[in-house]
Order: C-alpha cells, then structure tokens, then sequence
C-alpha cells in the first residue's frame, strides 16, 4: 500500500467499518469530512507578496511586448522597467524564469550573457 493515510481516509474507513456506533459519532465523523472536502476545494489566496510579483510580471511582459525587438538581460530590466527600480537582480531573475515556464517570455544566450524578449505567438 503506498497511498498515504491522510486524515480523510482515516474517517472514511472509521465511518465504513462502525458497527454498534451512536448516530451522534456516525454524523460527526461524516461532518469531519464535509469539513475536509470543503477546505481543500477552496482556491488558495495568494499572499500580498504573490499579488505583487504578478504585478510586476505583468508589467515586464507588457514592457517586453512593447519592445519586441530586442532582448534585455535582467540587468536591462532593472534600469528599463520603473516599476523595478531598487529591486535585486536575483528578485527578477526569478520573476523572469517564472515568465519563461509561463510561456509568454523566451530566454536566450549570446556571448555567455541570458537575454529574455517576449515569446511569438503560435
């Protein structure tokens, strides 16, 4: 078996394999996993720092797009992209290999140097 028990599982089991058990006990449990189920279908809430970062993406992508034609090293950004003025460069590194994954920012390398520019559509 090498599904891991979790706390859902447990119950279910607990709930299947009750014989003499109060109703009381039954309908807790069943409510357990009612409370189970409705916490993880809800969508996760992105923190203040998450909401900025796509902010700031989204300001890159658009800054990229409208300067379709060249590539920029992370450097380039920071001096070219207001918004970006006094963050580090390893913030937007990350930020541009999260634009990368995203699809909607190629990176390449010419003379040992990684620029990024906006990706063609397909």
């Amino acid at each position: 078996m090498n599904d891991k028990m979790t706390n859902r599982k447990a119950l279910t089991y607990a709930i299947d394999n009750l014989t003499n058990a109060p109703a009381e006990v039954i309908a807790k449990l069943t409510k357990m996993v009612e409370q189970l189920d409705k916490k993880n279908a809800s969508p996760k809430k992105l923190t203040a720092q998450q909401v900025k970062n796509e902010e700031l993406k989204e300001v890159i992508v658009k800054f990229l797009a409208d300067n379709a034609d060249t590539g920029f090293t992370v450097s380039d950004l920071l001096k070219a992209v207001p918004e970006l003025e006094g963050d580090s460069n390893q913030h937007v590194s990350a930020l541009m290999r999260q634009t990368v994954q995203a699809g909607s920012v190629e990176k390449y390398s010419e003379k040992r140097r990684t620029y990024f520019k906006i990706a063609l559509g397909e």
